[in-house]
């Protein structure tokens, strides 16, 4: 292999939030289907970044491809699952951007519904949030190879499932490569506001937010 894998550090946080920038931030496709991510090279979205940064990017669970070059290629950022609250979570009531609160009580709305019968409730759950690949090296087995990854360090560290939620099609196929299986899926089209409109319409061949779990 022309990368290693090695645990993201305090030190790598800068490093990771400027390739998630890169590829993302603009590649996810709720992020684009709203424009959440504004015109220009460095432009970005706070909020966003925020978010990504809400469990520590030095907890011991986040990996990332490096290449010999020194470039980090890929990133799988992974937390503890927390249990969801019946109520809306401060960060969403309080979030000041309305396109990325559509995102997150999307989020919200998934983890209440996936969970309702309570089934993991009591399990130590590794929550994988992002896989994210640079453009130049997808089809390379990159991604795959840090899902995997991140599989053996939640299993030497405990957890009983992974879960995922994969707004993306691409993210979704690699899971079900992997062994996760589908436990909750919602299509966009059903997904409507007030008016009775989507409030996702991602370019195809993104049609559904999915989550998938998997036993460690």
């Amino acid at each position: 292999m022309d990368y290693h894998i090695q645990v993201v550090t305090k030190d790598d946080k800068l490093r990771i939030l400027q390739f998630l920038r890169r590829f993302f931030f603009r590649d996810e496709p709720l992020n684009q289907c709203i424009g959440l991510i504004p015109e220009g090279e460095d432009s970005t979205c706070l909020e966003l970044e925020e978010y990504c940064s809400m469990s520590t990017i030095a907890n011991n669970l986040n990996i990332m491809a490096v290449s010999t070059s020194g470039a980090i290629v890929g990133v799988v950022l992974n937390d503890k699952l927390e249990p969801t609250s019946d109520e809306e979570p401060e960060y969403i009531t309080t979030c000041e951007n309305p396109k990325f609160k559509k995102i997150l009580r999307l989020l919200y709305y998934v983890d209440k519904n996936m969970n309702r019968d309570e089934k993991y409730q009591g399990l130590n759950v590794l929550d994988v949030r992002i896989i994210s690949v640079d453009s130049n090296w997808r089809g390379k087995g990159v991604g795959k190879a840090l899902v995997e990854k991140a599989l053996t360090i939640g299993r030497e560290k405990g957890f009983h499932i992974a879960r995922t939620v994969c707004s993306s099609f691409f993210s979704g196929k690699l899971c079900l490569r992997l062994g996760f299986e589908r436990v909750y899926e919602l299509n966009y089209a059903d997904y409507r506001d007030e008016d009775g409109k989507p409030v996702f319409t991602p370019a195809l061949p993104h049609t559904a937010i999915i989550a998938y779990i998997k036993e460690l």
